[in-house]
């Protein structure tokens, strides 16, 4: 009886400090990170010809050192960024399509939607991105198309990138 006396009492200290410390509302400095840079899409409207091959390019603010990512097959891969189509009128399959792989594809751990680009941020503060998505040429007139892509980190990436491309498709 006494030994369940204590556990009773010790289950209830537990429970006590347990929901005294949960209710702490200490917010947490923003802490600059080490390794990272902010980085923008140069370009923010791309007119393209059914068929062309699409290019853009991604400015950083400052070089990061290199490092080894797993996800990558061991390549060094110091920028990993996000890409997702947010609007337009382009049909994706139909008008074009992505040659990169899906962020679940690169790793099943990383919790966002979209596709992956991962390139060395570590050699220049441009890097020009191409080949990314095709652009099909359907033969079929249909007028000019858009595509919006959004992009942004990835992970606890070191690229830094909150930022819009609207692509139009010319026939």
């Amino acid at each position: 009886m006494k030994k369940l006396t204590y556990i009773k009492a010790l289950v209830i200290l537990l429970l006590g400090i347990i929901t005294t410390s949960c209710d702490q509302d200490e917010s947490v400095p923003d802490i600059p990170r080490y390794n990272s840079t902010k980085a923008e899409i140069k370009e923010k409207n791309i007119t393209i010809t059914e068929g062309d091959n699409l290019s853009f390019t991604i400015v950083q603010d400052d070089l990061i050192e290199e490092k080894l990512d797993a996800q990558e097959f061991y390549d060094f891969v110091s920028g990993q960024i996000g890409v997702r189509v947010i609007g337009g009128t382009a049909t994706e399959g139909l008008d074009y399509t992505f040659n990169i792989p899906t962020i679940h594809d690169v790793s099943f751990f990383l919790l966002q939607d979209g596709y992956y680009y991962g390139y060395d941020a570590s050699v220049s503060l441009e890097n020009i991105v191409d080949n990314i998505i095709t652009i099909k040429n359907d033969s079929i007139t249909e007028g000019s198309e858009t595509i919006e892509l959004e992009f942004f980190p990835v992970g606890i990436a070191s690229v830094i990138i909150n930022d819009k491309l609207t692509i139009t498709i010319n026939d």
